[in-house]
């Protein structure tokens, strides 16, 4: 944060809100709001807020893009992982059926619980260690040189 830039609200209200995701584009956020009484999804305007619409419809958590703005994913409370299709024109959101994309049996919730790649196709768990005495992950980095060798 440096610049002239001031900080400001996006969104104001009574209710708890968090986790803001702003679409690729940068017209959109996504971010959670107990409002209903659980945590559900919702989509606003960035950066003037305003309207809202409502994405989750059983609670939602950790809200994510796929890189053309199109799609939203979120974790449903049973730990599912849900895909919603957006479609933004104006400053009107469209949205899709959220549908139930694969259960992440075993994320943990904190620490960043996923990750999806640009296209939407991908996904990386948080799942811990699911069970003991597993094997330890090894990250070979720059393994073009060790073959050089």
């Amino acid at each position: 944060m440096s610049g002239e830039g001031k900080p400001f609200p996006v969104v104001e209200s009574t209710f708890e809100e968090r986790f803001p995701a702003v679409s690729p584009d940068g017209k959109w956020m996504a971010y959670q709001s107990n409002e209903t009484g659980r945590w559900e999804i919702y989509v606003t305007a960035f950066p003037g807020g305003g309207a809202k619409w409502l994405v989750s419809s059983v609670g939602g958590a950790s809200a994510k893009w796929r890189k053309d703005s199109k799609e939203l994913f979120y974790l449903d409370p049973s730990d599912n992982l849900v895909a919603v299709d957006v479609n933004a024109s104006g400053g009107a959101v469209r949205l899709g059926t959220p549908h139930i994309l694969f259960q992440a049996i075993g994320i943990q919730r904190e620490y960043g619980p996923y990750d999806v790649s640009a296209d939407g196709k991908k996904f990386l768990i948080n799942s811990g260690n699911l069970k003991e005495g597993s094997d330890p992950f090894t990250l070979v980095q720059n393994w073009p040189a060790e073959l050089k060798k």
